[in-house]
């Protein structure tokens, strides 16, 4: 699914040139529509923004946590966030961890990776990784209204990201 420059909120009214100001215009480059300078060349490229998720197990139990903000307020997902810049994958998959259910991790394994347009704020790469829990107690922080290790035969149904729905499903069939 190629991503609408119109759907992503985070680009919306985006209408002169950071270099020279001039007025954007829309235009095909490369198969895809973009915005470009008619002035000094510049192409605006819709890059996604890379995501770490954590699929954390414990005595059969998969830790997910409540959204309290948008986008999918309310629904459950696995504990993740936006990677930093200088930060890699696996630090920002333990930090947002911490940061959301007040555990410390160390991180297991790689799960898969996905590409996707599902966030309404840009489009995202996604790297899932598996993680021990190490240390922390678990309450909800930050982005989260309620941590829980849910059963793996009984995991709710509104679980908010496609994303994070494969790469529990490929946990589950890979144990």
């Amino acid at each position: 699914m190629k991503p609408n420059i119109d759907d992503q909120v985070n680009y919306e009214g985006l209408r002169y040139c950071p270099r020279c100001a001039a007025e954007l215009r829309r235009a095909d480059v490369r198969e895809h529509e973009r915005l470009v300078c008619p002035e000094c060349d510049y192409v605006f490229y819709l890059t996604p923004a890379p995501v770490a998720c954590v699929l954390i197990e414990r005595d059969g139990a998969i830790l997910l946590v409540r959204r309290r903000y948008p986008p999918q307020r309310g629904l459950w997902c696995l504990p993740a966030g936006f990677i930093e810049a200088g930060e890699s994958p696996e630090e920002s998959a333990v930090r947002e961890v911490e940061e959301e259910t007040g555990l410390e991790i160390r991180i297991t394994g790689f799960l898969d990776s996905w590409a996707t347009a599902e966030d309404p704020r840009t489009p995202i790469v996604s790297f899932a990784f598996t993680g021990d829990v190490v240390g922390g107690e678990l309450e909800p922080g930050d982005d989260a209204e309620e941590a829980v290790f849910f059963p793996a035969d009984a995991l709710p149904h509104d679980i908010a990201f496609t994303t994070h729905r494969n790469a529990i499903a490929k946990f589950l069939r890979d144990r």
